[in-house]
């Protein structure tokens, strides 16, 4: 389990002449100008030549700048309405891609003055306040493999490319050693989740899955792990998870677990929130007994990226080991087979919290795992408040949970709050935190539509799953889910019709269209990103 992270260091302006420290200089700018020209003399060259020249990522030989490479890096336009900081996390990661097939392994990032003078007294500036970091996250991106890569490299032989050092000079901007650490942790995060989130479904199997984040926080003595294994204990604890892990219990290798993660503040006086987070781990789905026909069951290996990206965080938890907050995780982690034993449409289900789900979709299986450990973390606010302990607590599901999410905002995370979690603008905030480290989430709503879509339509239920039909097909499919979670929670009795002290903030966190990239290279996979960790970072973090 290497997840080491190349050596992130400061670098001065004598450093991008010389061939001591690095081996090649990636120039990162909106657009070519005097300061880049006069820095660059040969530019100049291919610029008399090609008026173009500089518009597009670029390497030309250069004996006068480290290493004889110079790339450049142009980010275009900052200053548009729809741009924003992701343009430098996109050109960074492609120019480190560019380096390393040229062959260096300390490359030197050079953001001249134009870049922050571009920036800095601009309407956007506040949109670009932590542009180096994000950088950064783009360069550091392109140097990782998942552990599935790893492990053939390993296998064959054949050495795993490595960037040693990434050098960092930005003119008119400040990576402080605080900035740094940070950048650090979340990058950390986001391995974690890359390595838990793309491998294929033998690879990274419930059990699998619940050894590595064991093994890896064994090493973090400020994360508490438990791992429930007693299929017994599920059926009456997760009653929900264990219908649709049912199938797959024949097949003792696809077994069922739940991951429990805890983080304490060392300071409790400091605590200014609890955060709870259940994350949806299906390292398989089929769609079990509604059996997904037509080719759509092809990359639903990825199906787990939620509680992949969920762990992820933990790990940036860890190594920031935050005052002002505790955290509290549930990884959900099942496959949703189809077979004799699978669970089907029309059975009446008991949730954790004592309500008769009927189920009307084996497919819409992400809800059924979430949302007793979701009753569980509001059982645990709830025992916290009994005993005398009032810290403002926030709740959140966090999957890659429909396909209509991506039906409406392609690309993009998506958060929805119940009514506390609205007054005290938990999806605002994480829109912002997302916004600025360029992971950027679109904020959804709650209605009573939701409500009654899942409401029971005889005396022999209290909620109904879903329809039998695909999110993409239903009205509101990426939001009734959420109304769903709340009633078989038992979350919506303690909504804004309670008294403020009573009340449990709640967000449903929707990362279908973010979790990965949207598309994949031909008929490949598409590359796992680790999101939302940057944003959940940026917002609960700093």
């Amino acid at each position: 389990m290497t997840l080491a992270l190349p050596a992130i260091v400061s670098a001065s302006a004598a450093d991008l002449h010389s061939h001591q420290k690095f081996d090649a200089v990636i120039a990162v700018y909106p657009t070519v100008c005097e300061d880049l020209l006069s820095t660059f003399k040969s530019i100049a060259t291919y610029s008399a030549v090609d008026k173009s020249f500089g518009s597009s990522l670029a390497l030309i030989p250069d004996q006068t700048v480290a290493g004889g490479r110079l790339i450049l890096a142009p980010t275009g336009s900052l200053q548009g309405d729809s741009d924003d900081v992701r343009k430098f996390q996109e050109v960074t990661k492609a120019a480190m891609k560019k380096a390393m097939a040229a062959g260096s392994v300390s490359p030197l990032f050079y953001f001249p003055n134009s870049v922050a003078k571009s920036i800095k007294g601009h309407e956007s500036e506040d949109d670009y306040s932590h542009f180096v970091e994000v950088s950064v996250l783009g360069a550091l991106a392109a140097t990782f493999d998942p552990i599935d890569v790893r492990e053939h490299y390993e296998k064959v032989g054949q050495d795993n490319y490595k960037v040693k050092t990434i050098g960092i000079l930005a003119l008119g901007a400040e990576l402080t050693k605080e900035r740094l650490a940070f950048v650090n942790a979340v990058e950390i995060g986001r391995r974690v989740a890359k390595d838990l989130g793309s491998p294929n479904c033998e690879r990274m199997t419930p059990i699998k899955f619940a050894e590595y984040v064991a093994a890896y926080f064994k090493t973090q003595p400020t994360i508490k792990v438990s791992v429930v294994e007693d299929v017994d204990y599920m059926e009456k604890e997760y009653p929900l998870l264990h219908a649709v892990a049912r199938c797959s219990l024949s097949v003792p290798r696809h077994l069922p677990r739940v991951v429990k993660l805890e983080y304490k503040s060392a300071e409790p006086s400091k605590v200014k929130e609890s955060l709870y987070f259940v994350g949806k781990g299906v390292t398989y789905d089929t769609g079990g007994a509604d059996i997904k026909a037509g080719g759509v069951m092809r990359g639903m290996s990825r199906d787990k990226c939620g509680a992949a990206s969920v762990a992820g965080f933990m790990a940036t938890v860890a190594e920031l080991q935050p005052k002002h907050v505790n955290v509290t995780a549930i990884l959900s982690l099942v496959r949703n087979s189809v077979g004799s034993n699978a669970y089907v449409s029309d059975e009446v289900i008991y949730s954790r919290a004592g309500l008769r789900v009927l189920v009307g979709n084996t497919d819409a299986e992400g809800r059924m795992v979430m949302t007793d450990p979701l009753c569980e973390c509001k059982e645990m606010i709830l025992a916290e408040r009994k005993a005398g302990t009032f810290i403002p607590s926030r709740l959140f599901t966090v999957a890659t949970l429909t396909g209509h999410a991506i039906r409406a905002y392609g690309p993009y995370g998506i958060c929805l709050d119940n009514g506390p979690a609205r007054k005290a603008n938990v999806s605002t905030r994480i829109q912002t935190g997302g916004h600025i480290l360029g992971d950027p989430f679109e904020i959804s709503t709650l209605r009573r539509e939701d409500y009654e879509s899942v409401a029971p339509g005889s005396a022999a239920e209290d909620v109904v799953q879903a329809n039998d039909k695909a999110s993409t097909m239903t009205a509101r499919g990426h939001q009734y889910p959420m109304a769903f979670m709340c009633l078989a929670s038992g979350l919506s009795n303690f909504g804004l019709e309670k008294e403020k002290k009573e009340q449990i903030a709640y967000t449903h966190v929707d990362v279908a269209g973010s979790a990965e990239e949207l598309h994949g290279t031909g008929y490949s996979l598409p590359e796992v990103t680790g999101n939302p960790v940057p944003a959940f970072a940026a917002t609960f973090l700093i």
